[in-house]
Protein backbone atom coordinates (compact mmCIF):
# COMPACT_ATOMS: atom_id res chain seq x y z
CA UNK A 1 0.00 0.00 0.00
CA UNK A 2 2.51 2.68 0.92
CA UNK A 3 4.48 1.83 -2.56
CA UNK A 4 1.69 2.45 -4.30
CA UNK A 5 0.58 5.63 -2.67
CA UNK A 6 4.71 6.55 -3.40
CA UNK A 7 3.97 5.83 -7.22
CA UNK A 8 0.62 7.70 -6.88
CA UNK A 9 2.48 10.34 -5.70
CA UNK A 10 4.44 11.31 -8.75
CA UNK A 11 1.77 12.34 -10.91
CA UNK A 12 2.41 15.65 -8.88
CA UNK A 13 5.40 16.40 -11.18
CA UNK A 14 3.24 16.08 -14.92
CA UNK A 15 0.42 17.95 -12.67
CA UNK A 16 2.73 20.77 -12.26
CA UNK A 17 4.09 20.85 -15.72
CA UNK A 18 0.58 21.18 -16.66
CA UNK A 19 -0.44 23.36 -14.32
CA UNK A 20 2.46 26.06 -14.59
CA UNK A 21 1.77 26.89 -18.03
CA UNK A 22 -1.92 26.72 -17.52
CA UNK A 23 -1.70 29.42 -14.43
CA UNK A 24 0.75 31.58 -16.89
CA UNK A 25 -1.87 31.96 -19.06
CA UNK A 26 -4.60 32.91 -16.45
CA UNK A 27 -2.37 35.28 -15.01
CA UNK A 28 -1.35 36.71 -18.70
CA UNK A 29 -5.30 36.60 -19.72
CA UNK A 30 -6.22 38.56 -16.32
CA UNK A 31 -3.87 41.35 -17.34
CA UNK A 32 -4.95 41.69 -20.52
CA UNK A 33 -8.39 42.10 -19.03
CA UNK A 34 -7.71 44.46 -17.04
CA UNK A 35 -5.74 46.38 -19.10
CA UNK A 36 -8.59 46.96 -21.58
CA UNK A 37 -11.02 48.10 -18.95
CA UNK A 38 -12.63 45.00 -17.28
CA UNK A 39 -13.37 45.13 -13.72
CA UNK A 40 -10.95 43.95 -11.18
CA UNK A 41 -13.03 41.06 -9.73
CA UNK A 42 -13.89 38.01 -9.64
CA UNK A 43 -16.07 37.65 -13.01
CA UNK A 44 -12.87 39.01 -14.39
CA UNK A 45 -11.04 36.06 -12.94
CA UNK A 46 -13.78 33.41 -14.07
CA UNK A 47 -13.77 35.12 -17.35
CA UNK A 48 -9.93 34.40 -18.15
CA UNK A 49 -10.22 31.16 -16.49
CA UNK A 50 -12.59 29.95 -18.81
CA UNK A 51 -11.00 31.27 -21.69
CA UNK A 52 -7.80 29.32 -20.59
CA UNK A 53 -9.60 26.31 -19.89
CA UNK A 54 -11.46 26.34 -23.38
CA UNK A 55 -8.45 28.03 -25.15
CA UNK A 56 -11.24 30.52 -26.45
CA UNK A 57 -9.13 33.95 -26.68
CA UNK A 58 -6.19 32.70 -24.29
CA UNK A 59 -3.17 34.96 -24.23
CA UNK A 60 -0.29 33.63 -25.32
CA UNK A 61 2.48 32.65 -23.23
CA UNK A 62 5.97 32.21 -24.02
CA UNK A 63 7.72 29.13 -24.00
CA UNK A 64 10.96 30.47 -21.50
CA UNK A 65 7.68 31.61 -18.79
CA UNK A 66 5.96 28.65 -19.36
CA UNK A 67 8.82 26.36 -18.39
CA UNK A 68 9.65 28.45 -15.97
CA UNK A 69 6.56 28.12 -14.10
CA UNK A 70 6.31 24.67 -14.59
CA UNK A 71 9.81 23.47 -12.71
CA UNK A 72 8.40 26.10 -9.97
CA UNK A 73 5.53 24.13 -9.53
CA UNK A 74 7.29 21.16 -9.85
CA UNK A 75 9.90 22.14 -6.83
CA UNK A 76 6.74 22.65 -5.23
CA UNK A 77 5.50 19.14 -5.66
CA UNK A 78 8.44 17.76 -4.33
CA UNK A 79 7.64 17.66 -0.69
CA UNK A 80 4.36 15.58 -1.55
CA UNK A 81 6.53 13.18 -3.44
CA UNK A 82 8.89 12.61 -0.80
CA UNK A 83 6.15 12.34 1.94
CA UNK A 84 2.43 12.14 0.53
CA UNK A 85 -0.06 13.84 2.62
CA UNK A 86 -2.86 15.89 2.83
CA UNK A 87 -0.96 18.94 4.20
CA UNK A 88 1.38 18.80 1.53
CA UNK A 89 -1.06 18.44 -1.32
CA UNK A 90 -2.88 21.19 0.39
CA UNK A 91 0.78 23.05 0.11
CA UNK A 92 1.37 22.35 -3.03
CA UNK A 93 -1.89 23.82 -3.77
CA UNK A 94 -1.13 27.21 -2.26
CA UNK A 95 1.57 27.53 -4.16
CA UNK A 96 -0.26 27.03 -7.12
CA UNK A 97 -2.27 29.97 -6.31
CA UNK A 98 0.70 32.22 -5.25
CA UNK A 99 2.30 31.69 -8.47
CA UNK A 100 -0.70 33.09 -10.06
CA UNK A 101 -0.72 36.15 -7.77
CA UNK A 102 2.66 36.88 -8.55
CA UNK A 103 2.32 36.51 -12.32
CA UNK A 104 -0.61 39.21 -11.80
CA UNK A 105 1.23 41.61 -9.64
CA UNK A 106 4.39 41.36 -12.14
CA UNK A 107 1.55 42.04 -15.17
CA UNK A 108 -1.30 44.61 -13.76
CA UNK A 109 -0.03 45.70 -10.35
CA UNK A 110 -2.14 44.13 -8.19
CA UNK A 111 -3.26 41.16 -6.52
CA UNK A 112 -7.08 40.44 -6.85
CA UNK A 113 -9.08 39.88 -3.82
CA UNK A 114 -10.83 36.92 -5.84
CA UNK A 115 -7.78 34.75 -4.81
CA UNK A 116 -5.97 36.18 -2.00
CA UNK A 117 -9.03 36.33 0.22
CA UNK A 118 -9.95 32.76 -0.37
CA UNK A 119 -6.23 31.59 -0.05
CA UNK A 120 -6.70 33.26 3.38
CA UNK A 121 -10.03 31.54 4.29
CA UNK A 122 -8.85 28.18 2.91
CA UNK A 123 -5.38 28.44 5.53
CA UNK A 124 -8.31 29.40 8.16
CA UNK A 125 -10.56 26.48 7.63
CA UNK A 126 -7.59 23.65 7.00
CA UNK A 127 -5.66 24.93 10.37
CA UNK A 128 -9.59 24.55 11.81
CA UNK A 129 -9.17 21.09 10.58
CA UNK A 130 -6.00 20.10 11.75
CA UNK A 131 -4.28 20.64 8.71
CA UNK A 132 -0.90 22.49 8.44
CA UNK A 133 -0.90 25.03 11.90
CA UNK A 134 -3.01 25.14 14.70
CA UNK A 135 -6.03 27.33 14.75
CA UNK A 136 -4.39 30.05 17.26
CA UNK A 137 -1.70 30.17 14.74
CA UNK A 138 -3.36 30.77 11.99
CA UNK A 139 -5.83 33.37 13.26
CA UNK A 140 -3.75 36.18 15.00
CA UNK A 141 -1.01 34.97 11.94
CA UNK A 142 -3.66 36.08 9.42
CA UNK A 143 -4.42 39.57 11.48
CA UNK A 144 -0.82 40.28 12.00
CA UNK A 145 0.02 39.75 8.85
CA UNK A 146 -2.55 42.24 7.84
CA UNK A 147 -2.34 44.63 10.64
CA UNK A 148 1.53 44.94 10.06
CA UNK A 149 1.99 45.98 6.70
CA UNK A 150 -1.20 48.17 7.12
CA UNK A 151 1.04 50.19 9.94
CA UNK A 152 3.98 50.32 7.53
CA UNK A 153 1.86 51.75 5.16
CA UNK A 154 0.56 54.16 7.41
CA UNK A 155 4.08 55.34 8.78
CA UNK A 156 5.22 55.72 5.33
CA UNK A 157 2.26 57.77 3.91
CA UNK A 158 2.77 59.77 7.28
CA UNK A 159 6.66 60.59 6.32
CA UNK A 160 6.51 60.22 2.77
CA UNK A 161 2.80 61.44 2.20
CA UNK A 162 1.91 58.96 -0.30
CA UNK A 163 1.22 55.59 0.35
CA UNK A 164 3.66 52.65 0.26
CA UNK A 165 2.28 49.87 -1.09
CA UNK A 166 -1.14 48.58 -2.12
CA UNK A 167 -4.23 46.57 0.50
CA UNK A 168 -3.59 43.24 -1.92
CA UNK A 169 -0.31 43.04 -0.38
CA UNK A 170 -1.79 43.15 2.87
CA UNK A 171 -4.44 40.34 2.38
CA UNK A 172 -1.36 38.51 0.52
CA UNK A 173 0.43 38.34 3.76
CA UNK A 174 -2.93 38.14 5.86
CA UNK A 175 -3.30 34.67 3.62
CA UNK A 176 0.50 33.05 4.23
CA UNK A 177 0.46 33.69 8.06
CA UNK A 178 -2.90 31.84 7.97
CA UNK A 179 -1.17 28.88 6.16
CA UNK A 180 2.36 29.11 8.07
CA UNK A 181 1.39 30.79 11.74
CA UNK A 182 2.17 33.68 13.20
CA UNK A 183 5.82 32.13 14.71
CA UNK A 184 6.58 32.50 10.65
CA UNK A 185 5.93 35.76 9.63
CA UNK A 186 8.78 38.11 10.95
CA UNK A 187 11.30 35.25 8.60
CA UNK A 188 8.52 35.63 5.53
CA UNK A 189 8.76 39.29 5.60
CA UNK A 190 12.81 39.62 5.67
CA UNK A 191 12.97 37.28 3.37
CA UNK A 192 10.62 39.28 1.19
CA UNK A 193 12.39 42.80 1.96
CA UNK A 194 15.67 41.30 1.29
CA UNK A 195 14.40 39.95 -1.84
CA UNK A 196 12.94 42.83 -3.08
CA UNK A 197 15.90 44.81 -2.37
CA UNK A 198 18.49 42.65 -3.87
CA UNK A 199 16.09 42.90 -7.42
CA UNK A 200 15.50 46.34 -7.34
CA UNK A 201 19.35 47.22 -7.22
CA UNK A 202 20.07 44.55 -10.02
CA UNK A 203 17.31 46.16 -12.13
CA UNK A 204 17.62 49.81 -11.08
CA UNK A 205 21.20 50.13 -9.56
CA UNK A 206 21.68 53.53 -8.10
CA UNK A 207 18.10 54.38 -8.88
CA UNK A 208 16.29 51.29 -6.87
CA UNK A 209 14.91 54.22 -4.56
CA UNK A 210 12.92 55.97 -7.13
CA UNK A 211 9.52 54.67 -8.62
CA UNK A 212 7.55 51.76 -7.40
CA UNK A 213 8.26 48.50 -7.48
CA UNK A 214 5.36 45.07 -7.12
CA UNK A 215 5.71 43.85 -3.71
CA UNK A 216 3.32 40.25 -4.04
CA UNK A 217 5.99 38.75 -5.72
CA UNK A 218 8.27 38.81 -3.26
CA UNK A 219 5.58 37.65 -0.73
CA UNK A 220 4.71 34.76 -2.88
CA UNK A 221 8.45 33.38 -3.02
CA UNK A 222 8.84 34.21 0.62
CA UNK A 223 5.55 32.54 2.07
CA UNK A 224 6.56 29.41 -0.76
CA UNK A 225 9.46 29.21 0.32
CA UNK A 226 8.22 29.29 4.07
CA UNK A 227 5.94 26.17 3.15
CA UNK A 228 8.38 24.13 1.33
CA UNK A 229 11.84 25.18 2.12
CA UNK A 230 13.00 22.38 4.02
CA UNK A 231 12.00 19.49 1.55
CA UNK A 232 12.86 21.30 -1.32
CA UNK A 233 16.64 22.33 0.05
CA UNK A 234 17.22 17.88 1.35
CA UNK A 235 15.77 17.05 -1.94
CA UNK A 236 18.32 19.25 -3.97
CA UNK A 237 21.27 18.25 -2.32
Amino acid sequence: MMQNHANLAWLVLPAAALLGPLGAALACTYARAIADGAMVDGSTLQAAGRAVLLQKDSARVSVPLALLCAVLLGLAGVPFVMQPSVTEAARFGVCVVLLVLALIDIFCGLLPDALTLPLMWAGLLAAWAGIGVSLHEAVPAAAGGYLLLWAADRAFLFFRGRAGMGRGDMKLLAAIGAWLGWAALPGVLFTACVAGMVFAFLWRGKTAWQGSLAFGPFLALAGAVGLLGGPVVQFIF
